[in-house]
Protein backbone atom coordinates (compact mmCIF):
# COMPACT_ATOMS: atom_id res chain seq x y z
CA UNK A 1 0.00 0.00 0.00
CA UNK A 2 1.43 3.93 -1.04
CA UNK A 3 1.46 6.81 1.12
CA UNK A 4 -1.90 7.55 3.12
CA UNK A 5 -4.01 10.52 1.85
CA UNK A 6 -6.72 12.28 4.34
CA UNK A 7 -9.33 13.59 2.11
CA UNK A 8 -11.16 16.64 3.76
CA UNK A 9 -14.46 17.02 2.34
CA UNK A 10 -17.91 17.61 3.05
CA UNK A 11 -19.33 16.48 0.20
CA UNK A 12 -20.02 12.31 0.52
CA UNK A 13 -20.05 11.83 -3.17
CA UNK A 14 -16.45 13.57 -3.72
CA UNK A 15 -15.41 11.73 -0.60
CA UNK A 16 -16.59 8.61 -2.28
CA UNK A 17 -14.96 9.46 -5.62
CA UNK A 18 -11.49 10.87 -4.50
CA UNK A 19 -11.03 7.58 -2.32
CA UNK A 20 -11.69 5.53 -5.00
CA UNK A 21 -9.59 6.90 -7.33
CA UNK A 22 -7.04 6.67 -4.36
CA UNK A 23 -7.27 3.05 -3.98
CA UNK A 24 -7.15 2.59 -7.48
CA UNK A 25 -3.91 3.60 -7.85
CA UNK A 26 -2.57 1.69 -4.49
CA UNK A 27 -2.72 5.15 -2.14
CA UNK A 28 -4.86 4.62 1.13
CA UNK A 29 -7.54 7.13 1.50
CA UNK A 30 -8.55 7.99 4.99
CA UNK A 31 -12.12 10.89 5.05
CA UNK A 32 -12.86 13.49 7.13
CA UNK A 33 -16.36 15.40 6.80
CA UNK A 34 -14.63 18.87 7.43
CA UNK A 35 -11.82 20.65 8.70
CA UNK A 36 -12.50 20.24 12.41
CA UNK A 37 -13.17 16.41 11.94
CA UNK A 38 -9.57 16.45 9.97
CA UNK A 39 -8.13 17.85 12.71
CA UNK A 40 -9.17 15.59 15.23
CA UNK A 41 -8.25 12.45 13.06
CA UNK A 42 -4.96 14.13 12.92
CA UNK A 43 -4.71 12.76 17.29
CA UNK A 44 -5.10 9.37 16.02
CA UNK A 45 -3.81 9.13 12.28
CA UNK A 46 -0.51 9.45 10.61
CA UNK A 47 -0.82 10.64 7.45
CA UNK A 48 1.08 11.87 4.52
CA UNK A 49 -0.83 13.98 2.73
CA UNK A 50 -4.08 16.55 2.99
CA UNK A 51 -6.64 16.57 0.35
CA UNK A 52 -8.35 19.71 1.59
CA UNK A 53 -11.70 21.31 0.37
CA UNK A 54 -11.53 24.92 0.58
CA UNK A 55 -15.49 25.55 1.09
CA UNK A 56 -17.07 23.56 4.52
CA UNK A 57 -19.33 24.20 7.36
CA UNK A 58 -17.82 24.44 11.08
CA UNK A 59 -14.28 24.86 9.79
CA UNK A 60 -12.85 25.66 6.20
CA UNK A 61 -9.78 25.15 4.18
CA UNK A 62 -8.25 28.23 5.36
CA UNK A 63 -9.09 27.67 8.93
CA UNK A 64 -8.30 24.72 8.96
CA UNK A 65 -4.48 25.52 7.34
CA UNK A 66 -4.23 27.73 10.44
CA UNK A 67 -4.84 25.38 12.95
CA UNK A 68 -2.55 22.77 11.01
CA UNK A 69 0.34 24.89 11.27
CA UNK A 70 0.08 25.40 15.11
CA UNK A 71 0.72 21.82 16.01
CA UNK A 72 4.02 21.14 16.33
CA UNK A 73 3.66 17.56 15.03
CA UNK A 74 1.91 18.29 12.15
CA UNK A 75 2.87 21.88 10.95
CA UNK A 76 5.14 20.68 8.07
CA UNK A 77 2.49 18.39 6.34
CA UNK A 78 2.07 18.93 2.93
CA UNK A 79 -1.50 20.30 1.50
CA UNK A 80 -3.44 20.23 -1.71
CA UNK A 81 -6.21 22.41 -2.08
CA UNK A 82 -9.36 21.29 -3.75
CA UNK A 83 -12.00 23.73 -4.76
CA UNK A 84 -14.26 24.80 -7.88
CA UNK A 85 -12.61 27.99 -7.10
CA UNK A 86 -8.68 26.71 -7.02
CA UNK A 87 -7.54 28.31 -10.18
CA UNK A 88 -9.17 31.81 -9.02
CA UNK A 89 -7.24 31.65 -5.83
CA UNK A 90 -4.66 29.31 -6.17
CA UNK A 91 -1.23 32.15 -5.97
CA UNK A 92 -2.99 33.47 -2.51
CA UNK A 93 -3.32 29.77 -0.96
CA UNK A 94 -0.29 28.54 -1.95
CA UNK A 95 1.48 31.91 -0.49
CA UNK A 96 -0.66 32.63 2.60
CA UNK A 97 -0.81 29.01 4.36
CA UNK A 98 1.95 27.43 3.00
CA UNK A 99 -0.01 24.08 0.60
CA UNK A 100 1.88 22.49 -2.03
CA UNK A 101 -0.52 22.77 -5.01
CA UNK A 102 -4.07 23.34 -5.88
CA UNK A 103 -6.39 21.15 -8.23
CA UNK A 104 -9.75 22.67 -9.57
CA UNK A 105 -13.07 20.68 -9.50
CA UNK A 106 -14.32 18.62 -11.34
CA UNK A 107 -10.59 16.99 -11.89
CA UNK A 108 -10.58 13.46 -13.72
CA UNK A 109 -8.38 10.84 -12.25
CA UNK A 110 -4.88 11.23 -14.35
CA UNK A 111 -5.22 15.05 -13.07
CA UNK A 112 -5.69 13.78 -9.30
CA UNK A 113 -3.07 11.45 -9.20
CA UNK A 114 -0.63 13.33 -11.30
CA UNK A 115 -1.08 15.97 -8.43
CA UNK A 116 -0.73 13.84 -5.55
CA UNK A 117 2.11 12.31 -6.46
CA UNK A 118 3.65 15.75 -7.32
CA UNK A 119 3.14 17.08 -4.19
CA UNK A 120 4.65 13.97 -2.35
CA UNK A 121 8.20 13.85 -4.52
CA UNK A 122 8.08 17.44 -3.10
CA UNK A 123 7.54 16.22 0.48
CA UNK A 124 10.09 13.79 0.03
CA UNK A 125 12.80 16.16 -1.38
CA UNK A 126 12.00 19.20 1.07
CA UNK A 127 10.71 21.42 -1.35
CA UNK A 128 7.68 21.89 -0.09
CA UNK A 129 7.19 25.60 1.12
CA UNK A 130 8.13 27.02 4.81
CA UNK A 131 4.79 26.21 6.51
CA UNK A 132 3.65 30.46 7.74
CA UNK A 133 3.61 30.98 11.60
CA UNK A 134 -0.58 31.11 12.25
CA UNK A 135 0.02 34.69 13.83
CA UNK A 136 1.33 35.39 10.19
CA UNK A 137 -0.77 34.29 8.38
CA UNK A 138 -3.28 37.00 6.75
CA UNK A 139 -6.99 37.70 7.88
CA UNK A 140 -9.14 35.26 6.21
CA UNK A 141 -11.59 37.84 4.44
CA UNK A 142 -7.93 38.74 1.89
CA UNK A 143 -8.86 35.62 0.31
CA UNK A 144 -12.51 36.65 -1.09
CA UNK A 145 -10.73 39.76 -3.04
CA UNK A 146 -10.01 39.20 -6.76
CA UNK A 147 -6.39 38.69 -7.37
CA UNK A 148 -4.68 41.89 -9.29
CA UNK A 149 -4.46 39.60 -12.36
CA UNK A 150 -8.75 39.19 -12.53
CA UNK A 151 -9.24 42.86 -11.73
CA UNK A 152 -10.21 44.22 -15.43
CA UNK A 153 -7.52 46.92 -16.15
CA UNK A 154 -6.64 47.04 -20.05
CA UNK A 155 -8.72 48.58 -22.79
CA UNK A 156 -9.00 44.46 -24.31
CA UNK A 157 -10.74 43.53 -20.85
CA UNK A 158 -13.06 46.92 -21.12
CA UNK A 159 -13.87 46.29 -25.37
CA UNK A 160 -14.32 42.53 -24.47
CA UNK A 161 -17.50 43.48 -21.10
CA UNK A 162 -18.38 45.55 -23.96
CA UNK A 163 -18.93 42.88 -26.18
CA UNK A 164 -20.81 40.49 -23.96
CA UNK A 165 -23.24 42.92 -22.32
CA UNK A 166 -24.29 44.26 -26.08
CA UNK A 167 -24.18 40.34 -26.82
CA UNK A 168 -26.77 40.25 -23.39
CA UNK A 169 -28.57 43.06 -24.70
CA UNK A 170 -29.18 41.66 -28.36
CA UNK A 171 -30.25 38.48 -26.80
CA UNK A 172 -32.76 39.81 -24.62
CA UNK A 173 -34.32 42.09 -27.30
CA UNK A 174 -34.52 38.67 -29.66
CA UNK A 175 -36.40 37.10 -27.46
CA UNK A 176 -39.06 39.39 -26.82
CA UNK A 177 -39.05 40.52 -31.30
CA UNK A 178 -39.05 36.52 -31.52
CA UNK A 179 -42.28 36.30 -29.84
CA UNK A 180 -43.97 38.56 -31.42
CA UNK A 181 -43.09 37.31 -35.17
CA UNK A 182 -43.31 33.50 -33.65
CA UNK A 183 -47.40 34.82 -33.48
CA UNK A 184 -47.73 35.97 -37.21
CA UNK A 185 -49.32 33.46 -39.72
CA UNK A 186 -46.68 30.67 -40.76
CA UNK A 187 -46.01 32.01 -44.00
CA UNK A 188 -45.18 35.24 -42.76
CA UNK A 189 -42.90 33.77 -39.91
CA UNK A 190 -39.30 34.97 -40.13
CA UNK A 191 -36.45 33.05 -38.90
CA UNK A 192 -35.29 34.25 -34.90
CA UNK A 193 -31.45 34.45 -36.23
CA UNK A 194 -32.21 36.64 -39.07
CA UNK A 195 -33.79 38.92 -36.19
CA UNK A 196 -30.83 38.43 -34.29
CA UNK A 197 -28.46 39.49 -36.68
CA UNK A 198 -30.55 42.58 -37.65
CA UNK A 199 -30.78 43.70 -34.22
CA UNK A 200 -26.88 43.05 -33.91
CA UNK A 201 -26.15 45.36 -37.03
CA UNK A 202 -27.95 48.08 -35.40
CA UNK A 203 -26.84 48.12 -32.03
CA UNK A 204 -23.14 49.86 -31.82
CA UNK A 205 -21.66 51.86 -28.87
CA UNK A 206 -23.98 54.71 -29.12
CA UNK A 207 -27.04 52.59 -29.45
CA UNK A 208 -25.83 51.21 -26.44
CA UNK A 209 -25.31 54.46 -24.42
CA UNK A 210 -28.61 55.49 -25.45
CA UNK A 211 -30.35 52.28 -24.30
CA UNK A 212 -28.62 52.50 -20.97
CA UNK A 213 -29.29 56.17 -20.81
CA UNK A 214 -32.95 54.92 -21.60
CA UNK A 215 -33.16 52.26 -18.94
CA UNK A 216 -31.98 54.47 -15.61
CA UNK A 217 -34.77 57.23 -17.01
CA UNK A 218 -36.76 54.44 -16.43
CA UNK A 219 -35.60 53.10 -13.50
CA UNK A 220 -35.46 56.58 -12.09
CA UNK A 221 -39.15 56.31 -13.06
CA UNK A 222 -40.09 53.46 -11.13
CA UNK A 223 -38.42 55.22 -7.92
CA UNK A 224 -35.75 52.91 -8.03
CA UNK A 225 -31.77 53.61 -7.83
CA UNK A 226 -29.11 52.08 -9.32
CA UNK A 227 -26.59 51.78 -6.57
CA UNK A 228 -23.73 48.85 -7.68
CA UNK A 229 -23.71 46.98 -11.08
CA UNK A 230 -21.28 45.05 -12.43
CA UNK A 231 -20.21 40.86 -14.54
CA UNK A 232 -20.60 38.23 -12.13
CA UNK A 233 -17.49 36.87 -14.61
CA UNK A 234 -15.34 39.65 -12.72
CA UNK A 235 -16.74 39.73 -9.41
CA UNK A 236 -18.42 36.59 -8.36
CA UNK A 237 -22.24 36.72 -6.97
CA UNK A 238 -21.37 35.18 -3.66
CA UNK A 239 -18.86 38.10 -2.94
CA UNK A 240 -21.05 40.52 -3.71
CA UNK A 241 -23.72 38.89 -1.08
CA UNK A 242 -21.41 38.69 1.23
CA UNK A 243 -20.16 42.32 1.05
CA UNK A 244 -23.82 43.84 0.80
CA UNK A 245 -24.48 41.92 4.24
CA UNK A 246 -21.41 43.55 5.65
CA UNK A 247 -22.51 46.74 4.77
CA UNK A 248 -26.18 46.23 5.82
CA UNK A 249 -27.67 46.98 2.82
CA UNK A 250 -31.31 47.20 1.55
CA UNK A 251 -32.37 47.21 -1.70
CA UNK A 252 -33.10 44.32 -4.72
CA UNK A 253 -30.17 42.78 -5.92
CA UNK A 254 -31.22 41.63 -9.61
CA UNK A 255 -28.77 38.88 -11.86
CA UNK A 256 -29.34 37.76 -15.17
CA UNK A 257 -27.62 35.57 -17.59
CA UNK A 258 -30.02 37.34 -20.31
CA UNK A 259 -32.37 34.16 -20.33
CA UNK A 260 -33.39 33.81 -16.79
CA UNK A 261 -33.58 36.96 -14.30
CA UNK A 262 -33.43 36.14 -10.37
CA UNK A 263 -34.14 39.00 -8.19
CA UNK A 264 -32.61 39.25 -4.71
CA UNK A 265 -34.99 41.31 -1.73
CA UNK A 266 -32.76 42.32 1.20
CA UNK A 267 -33.10 44.22 4.28
CA UNK A 268 -30.28 46.07 6.20
CA UNK A 269 -28.51 42.62 4.66
CA UNK A 270 -30.49 39.87 5.08
CA UNK A 271 -31.99 37.84 2.21
CA UNK A 272 -36.33 38.71 2.63
CA UNK A 273 -37.03 36.90 -0.57
CA UNK A 274 -35.53 35.99 -4.20
CA UNK A 275 -37.79 35.99 -7.07
CA UNK A 276 -37.43 34.61 -10.92
CA UNK A 277 -38.31 35.28 -14.23
CA UNK A 278 -38.08 32.45 -16.96
CA UNK A 279 -36.45 29.75 -14.47
CA UNK A 280 -37.47 26.47 -15.00
CA UNK A 281 -40.98 24.91 -13.15
CA UNK A 282 -38.59 23.49 -10.65
CA UNK A 283 -38.47 26.83 -8.93
CA UNK A 284 -42.56 27.32 -8.96
CA UNK A 285 -43.65 27.83 -5.06
CA UNK A 286 -45.82 24.76 -5.41
CA UNK A 287 -43.48 22.03 -6.18
CA UNK A 288 -42.09 22.36 -2.57
CA UNK A 289 -46.02 21.74 -1.39
CA UNK A 290 -46.37 18.69 -3.38
CA UNK A 291 -42.34 17.28 -2.69
CA UNK A 292 -43.08 17.69 1.30
CA UNK A 293 -46.67 15.99 0.89
CA UNK A 294 -48.38 18.98 2.17
CA UNK A 295 -50.64 19.13 -1.46
CA UNK A 296 -51.93 16.17 -4.12
CA UNK A 297 -51.17 17.59 -7.28
CA UNK A 298 -54.64 18.07 -8.26
CA UNK A 299 -55.45 20.07 -5.22
CA UNK A 300 -52.27 22.74 -6.17
CA UNK A 301 -53.77 22.95 -9.82
CA UNK A 302 -56.86 23.91 -8.05
CA UNK A 303 -55.36 26.27 -6.07
CA UNK A 304 -53.20 27.52 -9.19
CA UNK A 305 -56.76 27.93 -11.44
CA UNK A 306 -58.42 30.11 -8.18
CA UNK A 307 -55.23 32.65 -7.72
CA UNK A 308 -55.23 33.32 -11.01
CA UNK A 309 -58.91 34.29 -11.00
CA UNK A 310 -58.63 36.25 -8.22
CA UNK A 311 -55.06 37.92 -9.21
CA UNK A 312 -54.03 36.75 -5.43
CA UNK A 313 -50.54 35.14 -4.66
CA UNK A 314 -50.51 31.43 -4.66
CA UNK A 315 -49.57 31.27 -1.24
CA UNK A 316 -52.56 33.56 0.09
CA UNK A 317 -54.61 31.22 -1.98
CA UNK A 318 -53.52 28.24 -0.45
CA UNK A 319 -54.14 29.87 2.79
CA UNK A 320 -57.33 30.75 2.74
CA UNK A 321 -58.43 27.48 1.29
CA UNK A 322 -57.07 26.37 4.29
CA UNK A 323 -54.41 23.64 2.54
CA UNK A 324 -51.28 25.17 4.13
CA UNK A 325 -50.53 27.23 7.70
CA UNK A 326 -48.85 30.70 7.68
CA UNK A 327 -45.21 28.41 8.80
CA UNK A 328 -46.38 25.68 5.98
CA UNK A 329 -45.64 28.86 4.05
CA UNK A 330 -42.91 30.11 4.96
CA UNK A 331 -40.64 26.81 5.24
CA UNK A 332 -41.50 26.51 1.11
CA UNK A 333 -40.79 30.14 0.93
CA UNK A 334 -37.37 29.86 2.07
CA UNK A 335 -36.31 26.82 0.42
CA UNK A 336 -37.51 28.41 -3.26
CA UNK A 337 -35.65 31.50 -2.00
CA UNK A 338 -32.09 29.20 -1.24
CA UNK A 339 -33.12 27.47 -4.19
CA UNK A 340 -32.77 29.76 -6.09
CA UNK A 341 -29.42 31.70 -4.88
CA UNK A 342 -27.91 28.43 -4.87
CA UNK A 343 -28.32 27.86 -8.86
CA UNK A 344 -27.75 31.02 -9.81
CA UNK A 345 -24.09 30.97 -7.95
CA UNK A 346 -23.33 28.15 -10.70
CA UNK A 347 -23.29 30.94 -13.44
CA UNK A 348 -20.50 32.02 -15.30
CA UNK A 349 -21.44 34.85 -16.85
CA UNK A 350 -24.30 37.40 -16.14
CA UNK A 351 -24.44 40.59 -14.90
CA UNK A 352 -25.68 42.20 -11.36
CA UNK A 353 -27.22 45.09 -10.38
CA UNK A 354 -28.33 46.64 -6.83
CA UNK A 355 -31.56 48.75 -6.74
CA UNK A 356 -32.50 51.23 -3.86
CA UNK A 357 -35.69 52.76 -3.20
CA UNK A 358 -38.19 49.40 -4.87
CA UNK A 359 -41.05 48.47 -3.13
CA UNK A 360 -41.20 44.82 -3.20
CA UNK A 361 -44.61 43.64 -1.02
CA UNK A 362 -44.34 40.10 -1.31
CA UNK A 363 -40.66 40.29 0.11
CA UNK A 364 -41.93 42.59 2.67
CA UNK A 365 -45.15 40.02 3.97
CA UNK A 366 -42.54 37.02 3.63
CA UNK A 367 -39.41 38.79 5.80
CA UNK A 368 -37.75 35.53 5.88
CA UNK A 369 -34.67 37.08 7.05
CA UNK A 370 -32.04 34.62 6.04
CA UNK A 371 -28.42 35.16 6.59
CA UNK A 372 -25.94 35.45 3.30
CA UNK A 373 -23.14 33.50 4.86
CA UNK A 374 -25.20 30.11 5.15
CA UNK A 375 -26.87 30.58 1.75
CA UNK A 376 -23.44 31.18 0.34
CA UNK A 377 -21.64 28.26 2.03
CA UNK A 378 -24.20 26.24 0.78
CA UNK A 379 -24.52 26.81 -2.98
CA UNK A 380 -20.53 26.76 -3.16
CA UNK A 381 -20.89 22.95 -1.59
CA UNK A 382 -23.74 22.25 -4.40
CA UNK A 383 -21.18 24.01 -7.23
CA UNK A 384 -18.53 21.57 -6.02
CA UNK A 385 -20.78 18.66 -6.03
CA UNK A 386 -22.42 19.59 -9.59
CA UNK A 387 -19.24 19.60 -11.21
CA UNK A 388 -18.95 16.29 -10.46
CA UNK A 389 -22.06 15.30 -10.57
CA UNK A 390 -22.48 16.82 -14.64
CA UNK A 391 -19.71 14.56 -16.03
CA UNK A 392 -21.58 11.52 -15.37
CA UNK A 393 -25.17 12.89 -15.87
CA UNK A 394 -27.12 15.45 -18.89
CA UNK A 395 -30.24 16.28 -18.60
CA UNK A 396 -31.31 15.50 -22.51
CA UNK A 397 -30.19 11.57 -21.57
CA UNK A 398 -32.47 8.63 -21.21
CA UNK A 399 -31.67 6.07 -18.44
CA UNK A 400 -33.38 2.51 -18.24
CA UNK A 401 -33.45 0.27 -15.34
CA UNK A 402 -30.82 -2.74 -14.67
CA UNK A 403 -33.43 -5.22 -13.77
CA UNK A 404 -31.07 -7.90 -12.73
CA UNK A 405 -29.01 -5.66 -10.19
CA UNK A 406 -32.16 -3.99 -8.54
CA UNK A 407 -33.45 -7.68 -8.57
CA UNK A 408 -30.52 -8.33 -5.39
CA UNK A 409 -31.64 -5.21 -3.23
CA UNK A 410 -32.83 -5.91 0.08
CA UNK A 411 -36.07 -3.93 1.17
CA UNK A 412 -34.16 -1.25 3.23
CA UNK A 413 -31.05 -0.73 0.77
CA UNK A 414 -32.33 2.54 -0.95
CA UNK A 415 -32.94 4.97 0.69
CA UNK A 416 -36.95 6.78 -0.06
CA UNK A 417 -35.60 9.61 -2.64
CA UNK A 418 -33.91 6.64 -4.33
CA UNK A 419 -36.36 4.59 -4.57
CA UNK A 420 -38.58 7.49 -5.84
CA UNK A 421 -36.36 8.36 -8.55
CA UNK A 422 -35.53 4.61 -9.43
CA UNK A 423 -39.34 4.54 -9.55
CA UNK A 424 -39.60 7.10 -12.47
CA UNK A 425 -36.76 5.36 -14.49
CA UNK A 426 -38.69 3.85 -17.47
CA UNK A 427 -36.46 4.00 -20.17
CA UNK A 428 -38.60 7.04 -22.42
CA UNK A 429 -38.39 9.76 -20.51
CA UNK A 430 -35.30 12.44 -20.18
CA UNK A 431 -33.79 13.39 -16.57
CA UNK A 432 -35.37 16.75 -17.44
CA UNK A 433 -38.49 15.49 -17.97
CA UNK A 434 -38.48 13.44 -14.76
CA UNK A 435 -37.53 16.01 -12.68
CA UNK A 436 -40.43 18.44 -13.96
CA UNK A 437 -42.63 15.65 -14.04
CA UNK A 438 -41.77 14.59 -10.29
CA UNK A 439 -41.60 17.94 -9.22
CA UNK A 440 -38.52 17.84 -7.94
CA UNK A 441 -35.14 19.92 -7.46
CA UNK A 442 -32.61 19.29 -10.66
CA UNK A 443 -29.52 18.94 -7.86
CA UNK A 444 -30.95 16.54 -5.88
CA UNK A 445 -32.74 14.65 -8.49
CA UNK A 446 -29.26 14.59 -10.57
CA UNK A 447 -27.37 13.64 -7.36
CA UNK A 448 -29.54 10.72 -7.00
CA UNK A 449 -29.17 9.47 -10.26
CA UNK A 450 -25.56 10.20 -9.88
CA UNK A 451 -25.45 7.50 -7.06
CA UNK A 452 -27.58 4.79 -9.22
CA UNK A 453 -25.22 4.79 -11.72
CA UNK A 454 -22.28 4.78 -9.69
CA UNK A 455 -24.09 1.89 -7.89
CA UNK A 456 -25.26 0.30 -11.43
CA UNK A 457 -28.96 0.56 -10.48
CA UNK A 458 -29.78 2.03 -13.96
CA UNK A 459 -27.31 2.44 -17.31
CA UNK A 460 -27.43 4.89 -19.97
CA UNK A 461 -30.20 3.95 -23.34
CA UNK A 462 -28.15 2.43 -25.84
CA UNK A 463 -28.19 4.63 -29.03
CA UNK A 464 -28.83 3.35 -32.55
Amino acid sequence: MGARVLVIDDSPTLRKVVGHILARYDYEAVVAVDGQAGLDMLSTEKVDLILLDFVMPRMNGYQFCRELRAMAEHKTLPVVLMSAKAERIRDQFLQQTGAVDAITKPFDSRGLIAVVEGALQKAQAGRVPPAPEPSAMADESDLSKPPDSMRPSSRMDEASRNARARSEVVQMLTSVVAAAFKSAPPDEAVKESTISESIASLVDDAAMHDLSARLSAWRQGRGSQEALSGDISSIPLGEILQVLQMQRQTGVLEVTNGKVEISIILRDGFIDLAQAKGATQEFRLGRYFIESGLLAREQLENAVHQASESKQLLGSTLKQMGLVTDEDLRRALIRQTSEMIYDVLRWQRGRFMLLRDVQVPEADDARLGLPVAGIVMEGFRRVDEWRLIEESIRFDEVLVRNEPAIATLGPDELTKQERTVLDTVDGHRTVREIIDETHQSSFDTCKTFYRLLQSRLVRRRATA
